[in-house]
């Protein structure tokens, strides 16, 4: 295959704003669209080389497998390698295990598929994983292991359709993606299938130029570069990419790689030596950056100044270089080069392979090795665990309730129950407790993502049941001998959603406002309907960051007790609609629990979200026991003013929430 210098000069073009982008730099809000270009290139030129091979009768699928390793692997395996001992003496065990979840998925060349489980990619938290830009390793990973076999099984029945059937996979892939970006956005950024055709026009332009499709024209090649840079510049993480949106880049794309021809301005621009060094080492540049980026935020209190990212971004190309030089060129070059036998190159990647996936199993297994920290640091995150406990999982099935596994203290003559997400079940344990000395068992009904509204679920997939779980839950509580009911949920997280599915039709957030209202009324109408007292146990504040690993780290640098808080002003704008939801119910069955009452006030001003080295936040949302047993003593004072209010001869008190 010739070599197109401007070919390395795209890439440059690439991979900085995507550099950018992961720095914080908002001017590159579109940063993002690099790695669609590196995919349309990346389809060029396996194509092309394929294609050469096998018009030759020299291609080989182990041949073409060795070289790819030699091209992905010994560099992949030096960041990583790099990566461990920060991760080691820097990352919270929670985090920890994360981390070591990432190396599994990296090495089964799966981390798009754990990535779109976990977290999003512009989730502000995103910044904070060191492996979390080798989603797009994968997802090429994927593509070369059915490619090549694609290519031959075509050339092989019918060379000349292969041209025709690479149209129609990748139009069918863009109307997928199409079709994905509003349906599943986040599985749509993530794999393959919506991925595919920016790989297959870089199929189509290498067809196109094998058949002398090709000549220079500066027009087109400087649309082509403008079309690039628009996307760079104008698009955001609103963006939905990749759609039909994604045309604009990866057009853009198809014009450079078909039309920069040498002569044209744009291949003049793209073949200069600073395009075409950092071209080269693009790669290694791009395994480099993230986790630099990744463990300064993890290392930092407070976000890292632009300044450092800044540092932190040109030190990447330096270490892009020498991984390059050092590393990646001494497995590739032709004479001399590094584990020379295929044999000794697939046992020793596979030992590799091997041993980062059971170090992620043993970090995964032991909840992140908390053995490795300091013991008082040790001691406090065990303390600050919230509880999982009876907390159901999509699918993990709920079809009879009671759950009888989740009756605490069955045996008293009262029963309470909750219900509500995974925040209902981070306070069940205290709540259990304090219940328990006043003689009353309590039933845990608690599903992951469900806020207790029903016929409402949020759009994400593993919130899909929550209507059909709730429904069930009011259906039994009605029929039960319950008489006092706690609602608690991660309220601004359920009332913040762009999407909502309600019975089954998914509803943009513009259309949505009165029917939640409606739907949250109906929930609390029928539990006090059936003569059930509801208690709604409204939003606390919540970090921007992990709050117990925020103070792990505190207390790491040497500050034994330290205090987190939030503006009080931020909590009350950020909580405002989901009190506006709160509120709207008027029955007087209903008791209102508000934790500002707790976190807010100490001080003027300010909520504490961690005080005096005790974190009543976990992460974002979840309560610590501590957090727990503080929001569960000020339920107490509320049913006992309601149980005074409710003997003869005592004023009735008011039930409105707390100011």
């Amino acid at each position: 295959m010739i070599y197109r210098r401007e070919i390395d000069g795209l890439r440059a073009a690439a991979v900085m704003p995507v550099i950018l982008f992961h720095a914080g730099f908002s001017f590159f809000s579109g940063g993002f669209i690099g790695v669609d270009v590196f995919f349309v290139i990346s389809g060029f030129l396996i194509t092309s080389i394929i294609l050469e091979e096998m018009r030759n009768g020299t291609f080989s699928l182990a041949a073409f497998y060795e070289r790819r390793a030699r091209r992905l692997l010994p560099a992949l395996f030096l960041v990583i390698l790099c990566c461990l001992p920060f991760a080691w003496f820097w990352v919270m065990p929670e985090e920890f295990r994360a981390f070591s979840d990432s190396l599994i998925a990296t090495s089964l060349s799966g981390a798009n598929f754990l990535f779109w489980f976990e977290s999003g990619y512009f989730a502000p938290e995103a910044g904070g994983v060191p492996l979390l830009h080798l989603w797009s390793l994968a997802v090429e990973e994927q593509y070369y292991m059915f490619f090549p076999l694609l290519v031959m099984f075509m050339c092989k029945r019918q060379r000349n359709w292969l041209f025709a059937a690479l149209v129609v996979i990748a139009c069918a892939s863009l109307a997928y993606s199409e079709w994905a970006s509003r349906a599943f956005p986040s599985a749509n950024f993530y794999l393959l299938p919506s991925r595919a055709w920016e790989f297959l026009v870089g199929s189509i332009c290498s067809l196109l130029e094998m058949k002398g499709q090709k000549r220079g024209s500066n027009p087109l090649s400087l649309l082509g570069f403008c079309m690039i840079a628009f996307s760079v510049f104008y698009f955001d993480e609103t963006s939905a990419i990749p759609s039909a949106l994604a045309l604009v880049p990866v057009v853009g794309t198809m014009f450079v790689l078909l039309f920069a021809q040498q002569g044209t301005l744009v291949a003049a621009l793209l073949s200069t030596r600073v395009f075409i060094t950092v071209g080269k080492i693009s790669y290694s540049v791009y395994l480099w950056h993230q986790p630099l980026f990744a463990f300064a935020r993890i290392r930092s209190i407070d976000p890292p100044p632009i300044t450092e990212m800044a540092v932190l971004a040109c030190f990447s190309l330096v270490l892009g270089y020498l991984s390059w030089r050092f590393v990646e060129q001494p497995f590739r070059r032709s004479r001399h080069r590094l584990l020379p036998s295929r044999r000794g190159l697939a046992a020793s990647a596979s030992v590799i392979l091997a041993a980062l996936t059971a170090f992620g199993l043993y970090g995964h297994d032991t909840r992140g090795i908390p053995w490795r920290l300091p013991e008082p640091i040790k001691k406090f995150i065990a303390e600050s665990e919230w509880s999982k406990n009876c907390l159901i999982e999509s699918g993990s099935g709920w079809d009879e309730m009671p759950i009888k596994s989740c009756i605490f203290n069955g045996g008293h003559a009262q029963t309470y129950a909750i219900l509500g997400d995974s925040l209902a079940s981070a306070l069940t344990p205290a709540l259990t407790s304090r219940l328990d000395d006043m003689d009353i068992g309590l039933q845990q009904i608690t599903h992951s993502f469900c806020a207790p509204v029903v016929d409402v679920s949020m759009v994400p997939r593993s919130a899909r049941e929550c209507g059909a779980f709730n429904a069930a839950a009011i259906d039994y509580l009605i029929n039960s001998k319950v008489k006092t009911v706690f609602l608690a949920a991660s309220w601004q997280v359920f009332f913040e959603q762009s999407r909502y599915v309600f019975k089954g039709e998914e509803v943009a957030t513009s259309d949505v406002s009165q029917r939640l209202r409606d739907a949250f009324d109906k929930t609390v109408g029928q539990l006090t309907s059936a003569g059930i007292r509801v208690v709604i146990i409204y939003p606390h504040p919540r970090g921007d960051t992990e709050i117990a690993a925020k103070v792990a780290k505190l207390m790491h640098k040497g500050l034994p007790a330290p205090t987190v808080t939030i503006a009080e002003d931020e909590f009350r704008q950020q909580s405002s609609p989901s009190y506006a939801y709160l509120d709207d119910p008027k029955d007087r069955e209903i008791l209102r629990v508000d934790p500002a009452r707790i976190f807010c006030g100490i001080e003027a001003g300010r909520c504490d979200l961690a005080r005096n080295g005790r974190a009543f936040i976990f992460d974002k949302v979840h309560f610590t026991p501590a957090g727990a047993d503080a929001v569960a003593d000020e339920i107490l004072i509320a049913l006992k003013r309601d149980d005074m209010a409710a003997e003869p001869g005592v004023a009735a008190l008011s039930s409105g929430h707390f100011q």
